[in-house]
């Protein structure tokens, strides 16, 4: 049986671009496309060419948006804004990078494209010889314009592939505009007014009567689908400490009220100063707005650090000098966020694309106390425009936004009923229904999914490559 290849190219700047891919190739991999099995790749463009550029790219990043978040933020809205001024003109800073290959004109920045990366992209495309491409990061976008590289994985005679970018944050930004892909898979279709202001024609159908521009959400992993009795998994669950990186002992969450807190891969944010706001506020508050026994007791307090080991000291401190045992847990990095997210009932986060996702998908409230200039920025807004969470800068506004979401039941519906219109995950009463119909052996297939809908894409390209002769899969 010969294989569909699909090929994921990525960053790992950033866990959610790797999170993206992570999700894509578990989904496709269980799947067939025409009786032919889906063979999955993930190239990492900078780490698995070189992990000390890899490194040093991703310290630089990191720097960068703590040090001086300014002069990114003014980068970011820069090419947004020059986009904006001509759409139908505007062209990536990728064209000149083009013509001044083709010219000879290199700098030092173009020897790294070229010279580096291009021989080694070049090296795997023809190895792979994927018949799908996905791109989840926008530098991508950037390498599969260069005139070599484009003409190999387009032309009838070299790969003839499919090309898809997954934009994986609530923004439409020039930077993921490639001109190389088929296809581009947007965060949601609230953002066609933007798209249409930076570049229009990707909502017009091509001289294949298709349309570029996908509105499927942004991939998260599958196992965010599954249904669940949130109370139930909480008072049956057990962190086990030989299952979880740093855990020092063993921890129930039982029947009380869940604060989850955290701050991505890296656990960036002032998370400890959080963490002591809520903890002090929780154990000196007399407040009594409940007469419910679950709503008046101490909260858990769920802390995720990621890879980022001094946070995760400092909480395990906090919780020894204060002798909050009972109240904090603390955790490293996780590889299953996904039930963590599912026991808990409002969640305090950056706002990263992948984050408010997953969020979404379990239907939690989102606390944002502070972003990262850029891509963060425009997500946080999303959240606002569509009342989606709260975004609060004010430790005062911070406590009574958790109070009132701890409190009041209605309030926290609202929330999730407007995330149920943003993102889709099957309902009990689904569920019951595709298992009475007999139609489907999984009763937790999500065809709202934006893993269901990219699939069902690439299945339907492949019927009409075959159709149109092309087939070569």
């Amino acid at each position: 049986m010969k294989e569909i290849n699909v090929l994921i190219l990525t960053v790992t700047a950033g866990y959610g671009h790797i999170s993206v891919s992570n999700a894509l190739k578990d989904y496709l991999e269980k799947r067939e496309i025409d009786s032919k099995e889906i063979n999955v790749e993930i190239f990492d463009i900078l780490g698995d060419v070189n992990p000390l550029i890899n490194k040093v790219f991703t310290e630089y990043y990191l720097k960068a948006i703590k040090y001086i978040p300014n002069v990114y933020s003014f980068l970011y809205k820069k090419e947004a804004e020059k986009a904006l001024e001509n759409p139908r003109k505007f062209k990536r800073s990728s064209k000149k990078l083009k013509q001044k290959i083709q010219e000879e004109e290199i700098t030092v920045t173009d020897i790294f494209n070229k010279v580096i990366i291009k021989k080694k992209l070049m090296s795997i495309l023809k190895k792979q010889k994927p018949n799908f491409i996905i791109c989840t990061h926008p530098f991508i976008g950037e390498l599969l314009e260069l005139t070599e590289i484009y003409e190999y994985v387009k032309s009838e005679e070299g790969l003839n592939a499919c090309i898809l970018t997954v934009v994986t944050d609530y923004v439409v930004h020039p930077s993921w505009l490639n001109d190389a892909s088929d296809f581009f898979i947007f965060a949601s279709d609230r953002l066609k007014y933007f798209l249409n202001e930076v570049k229009p024609e990707l909502l017009e159908k091509d001289e294949n009567d298709n349309v570029k521009a996908k509105f499927f959400g942004i991939p998260i992993k599958d196992s965010f689908n599954n249904t669940y009795d949130k109370i139930e998994l909480r008072k049956n669950h057990v962190f086990l400490k030989e299952n979880y990186d740093f855990l020092a002992y063993d921890y129930a969450l039982g029947d009380k009220f869940t604060y989850l807190i955290m701050g991505g891969g890296y656990g960036i944010g002032n998370i400890k100063d959080y963490v002591k706001l809520l903890i002090e506020h929780e154990n000196n508050s007399s407040i009594n707005l409940h007469s419910s026994s679950r709503h008046n007791e101490l909260s858990n307090i769920l802390v995720v650090c990621g890879n980022n080991q001094e946070l995760y000291d400092e909480i395990l401190n906090l919780k020894k000098e204060k002798d909050y045992n009972n109240q904090i847990m603390v955790l490293g990095f996780v590889k299953n966020i996904d039930e963590i997210m599912k026991m808990s009932d409002v969640i305090i986060t950056k706002p990263g694309g992948i984050s408010i996702t997953e969020a979404m998908a379990c239907r939690l409230p989102i606390v944002i106390r502070e972003y990262l200039p850029g891509q963060e920025e425009r997500n946080t807004e999303f959240l606002l425009n569509n009342n989606l969470g709260i975004y609060t800068a004010e430790d005062s506004s911070f406590l009574a936004y958790l109070s009132q979401l701890k409190h009041d039941e209605d309030y926290r519906n609202q929330i999730i009923d407007n995330q149920k219109k943003i993102y889709k995950v099957n309902e009990p009463s689904d569920v019951n229904k595709i298992k009475n119909s007999g139609v489907d052996n999984n009763p937790n297939l999500n065809k709202d999914s934006s893993l269901y809908r990219i699939y069902n894409l690439m299945s339907e390209e492949c019927f009409k490559r075959r159709d149109n002769e092309l087939y070569k899969y």
